[in-house]
């Protein structure tokens, strides 16, 4: 008989996981809580065995027609092909670039492609990888630190590097270095245009999406200029400040101008940026009038000499060091993490004892592991009710999981939530998805979710036989049980229960698969995916 309630394993499993399946609970009762935690923390960079070969096995299909002209030439291609992108340096992920937007030997396809398989390797990722805080952490940073394939191919093409080597190579590690490496990224340059930054015209738009949204957070914004200071003794400055005007944006515009891409530009006569599609730092574009930011001068930082300026990355790196440690980011950034990990309303004596661990571990390697072993360790994280909603893409993924599928990737899983804007590379602004429950409650999100994963069972990009996945039955009590315990954990709603109950009585397959009927196996078969599919809808599934 299934439990009225989720075990607190559960919740907590849930709360940090893609979906918990039997196998992680498993581990936690083999290991404890405790020891679960540091063993998901401790995981190596990189994939695990099974992910790795899952990726090196998978296809995906791309097809484009004959060109020969003006416009371009190219042969056509209808193949399935590996996800070849993904182990691409930024210079073969350029060539691409540089092939489809100057010598147009390959079609806008190419640059898609990149971008597709990129989704492609998040979902694999996302089910497969035992590493889950590790993949529910990546997922966090791409939605604050977003950008959209909607600003073009300049994005598009360099997605596998900013997802593997900035995401995915500090998702855990400190978040000063993730923030600098954020700035770095070919993706981030182009999308909030600091590539574009030059010495005369300072791009002020990475600047305030710097503080505004990936830092200290909109709250700390000051106004147009800092007020006057009336508290007892100096004012506090750099990353004790009060937080930041339109001024601070002014000057870390300035100081971050010059960070840019190389992409062939003409520099002078007898120089050019390298064509790489990798940062670089110009110092030609570099505007030399930064002076204070968040109270602190930046002007001793300045590059005097030619060799200096060759390498004048300093006033940049200052503004993100003191941004990203400042303690409005520590409230800031372990908020956010605290709503995705417990809901819209985390304890907030565990919030503020994570806010600590962050500002005391500001130089710490693993500073974001350390925060987020401290909001593990208390026994809020293992007590309901569930109350987070499960954003469209999260409970696709939380499905493949708890059903066993593989994931095989198909087209549909870059168009699969355009109608919930939950597609991945598709939210168009800055902010990023939102990410309060109420946003993802709508009737056709939820209808969209429900015809999204039985369609993905069934075309296939979630691969599994289900009569090879479903107890060895004559009883359709059991055989729900069965399945209602492994996709949700626990027992749904009498009125759920009731529905699927009669549901599954009537169904010619299912009551073939229970021996009492002839139905084909196909039938079998697409019955049972409806069955795991109406199973997901449950409102206690929507929740984790």
């Amino acid at each position: 008989m299934l439990p009225d309630k989720p075990s607190p394993k559960l919740i907590a499993l849930n709360r940090v996981t893609f979906g918990a399946r039997d196998t992680d609970i498993a581990r936690v009762q083999a290991i404890g809580w405790a020891g679960w935690v540091e063993e998901q923390l401790a995981a190596p960079l990189g994939d695990d065995p099974i992910t790795t070969q899952i990726l090196a096995d998978a296809a995906l299909r791309i097809t484009y027609g004959e060109r020969n002209d003006a416009q371009g030439i190219w042969p056509a291609v209808d193949e399935d092909r590996p996800l070849n992108t993904l182990s691409m340096s930024g210079k073969e992920l350029y060539d691409i670039y540089d092939d489809v937007t100057r010598t147009r030997t390959l079609p806008q396809n190419e640059i898609n492609r990149i971008a597709e398989e990129t989704i492609a390797a998040t979902w694999i990722r996302n089910v497969h990888n035992t590493a889950q805080i590790r993949e529910l952490m990546v997922d966090f940073w791409h939605r604050h630190f977003n950008v959209a394939q909607a600003e073009g191919s300049q994005v598009m093409f360099t997605l596998p590097i900013y997802d593997q080597q900035v995401m995915r190579r500090y998702a855990l590690g400190n978040f000063t270095d993730l923030v600098n490496a954020n700035a770095r990224s070919t993706a981030m340059l182009f999308y909030l245009d600091n590539a574009v930054s030059r010495a005369t015209t300072p791009n002020e738009n990475y600047g305030r999406e710097l503080l505004e949204l990936h830092t200290m957070g909109r709250g700390a914004y000051l106004g147009v200029t800092t007020p006057p200071w009336n508290g007892p003794g100096p004012e506090p400055v750099g990353s004790n400040s009060r937080g930041f005007s339109d001024q601070d944006i002014l000057q870390a515009s300035r100081a971050l101008s010059g960070w840019t891409v190389g992409m062939n530009q003409r520099i002078s006569n007898t120089r050019s940026l390298p064509a790489n599609g990798q940062f670089v730092y110009e110092s030609t574009y570099h505007n030399r009038n930064a002076a204070k930011f968040l109270g602190v001068d930046l002007a001793p930082l300045q590059p005097v000499t030619d060799a200096q300026a060759a390498t004048g990355v300093a006033q940049g790196n200052k503004v993100i060091e003191l941004a990203a440690q400042h303690v409005k980011t520590a409230e800031f950034v372990v908020n956010k993490i605290a709503i995705r990990i417990f809901g819209d309303n985390p304890p907030s004596e565990v919030v503020q004892l994570a806010i600590q661990t962050w500002l005391d571990n500001r130089q710490s390697p693993d500073q974001i592991a350390s925060v987020l072993r401290e909001i593990l360790r208390y026994t809020q994280v293992m007590e309901g009710p569930a109350v987070k909603v499960r954003r469209p893409y999260e409970k696709v993924i939380a499905f493949a999981r708890t059903i066993n599928s593989k994931i095989k990737p198909t087209r549909l899983m870059s168009t699969a939530f355009t109608g919930t804007k939950d597609a991945l590379f598709l939210w168009g602004t800055p902010d990023g998805w939102p990410d309060d429950s109420d946003y993802w409650l709508s009737t056709t999100g939820l209808m969209t979710q429900w015809n999204t994963n039985l369609t993905a069972i069934s075309n296939g990009a979630l691969s599994v036989t289900l009569r090879n996945e479903s107890i060895d039955t004559k009883s359709t009590a059991e055989l729900l049980d069965d399945w209602i315990g492994r996709i949700v954990g626990y027992q749904i709603s009498k009125s759920g229960y009731d529905a699927l109950r009669a549901w599954a009585a009537s169904s010619s397959g299912i009551q073939s698969y229970l021996g009492n009927g002839t139905a084909s196996l196909q039938t079998q078969e697409n019955e049972l995916r409806r069955l795991v599919a109406l199973i997901s809808a449950a409102p206690e599934f929507t929740y984790r």
